[in-house]
């Protein structure tokens, strides 16, 4: 954590050093969520799309607050908008026009919604404060991308039980953006 701090601080002075840092920490599982999101294009597509989000961290660095989040959520929410960029202009590329259309509007669903960049940081907030295993269920199926099967499988439970937590952390949020208060669990 300490390190970390220090590799922001080089960050924000534009040292390479605090990039490489960030790098070496966090390019496996960043590599993993962008794979997740569009990997069925292929090796080159996720590689670069890896290094666009690192320049993003570079490049948006002032956009970090401590005060508001870990550093791991900052470049984890990066990685997933600039991964989703990718999707939106890989998709473009790849399929007719009325297909694009046609799955727009049929995919909008309350997890879009709720996950909106408007109000990320404030969301992390409220995931930040879930009690576990809420907290760790909600960050694999809706910013890691795991299925409700593969979460139930890693941790031992029943996929009902995943689902009935999920739909309650998402309950929490609902009622926290309508103006509720931020209560531990």
């Amino acid at each position: 954590m300490i390190m970390e701090k220090r590799m922001i601080k080089k960050i924000r002075k534009k040292d390479t050093k605090g990039l490489d840092y960030i790098i070496n920490t966090y390019s496996k599982k960043v590599y993993f969520l962008v794979n997740k999101i569009i990997g069925i294009y292929g090796k080159e597509e996720v590689e670069e799309c890896v290094s666009d989000v690192f320049f993003a961290v570079w490049n948006d660095i002032e956009q970090y607050d401590e005060k508001r989040g870990e550093f791991s959520s900052f470049i984890f929410m990066k990685t997933k908008y600039k991964a989703l960029d990718y999707k939106r202009k890989l998709d473009k590329k790849h399929l007719p026009v009325e297909t694009l259309q046609d799955n727009i509007s049929n995919t909008i669903t309350t997890e879009d919604i709720v996950i909106d960049k408007e109000c990320n940081l404030e969301i992390i907030k409220i995931i930040n404060n879930f009690k576990e295993p809420d907290k760790t269920y909600f960050y694999l199926r809706y910013f890691m991308y795991y299925k409700i099967d593969e979460i139930a499988d890693k941790y031992k439970t029943t996929r009902s039980s995943v689902e009935n937590r999920l739909y309650r952390c998402r309950l929490k949020i609902k009622s926290v953006l309508e103006g509720g208060e931020i209560n531990e669990g």
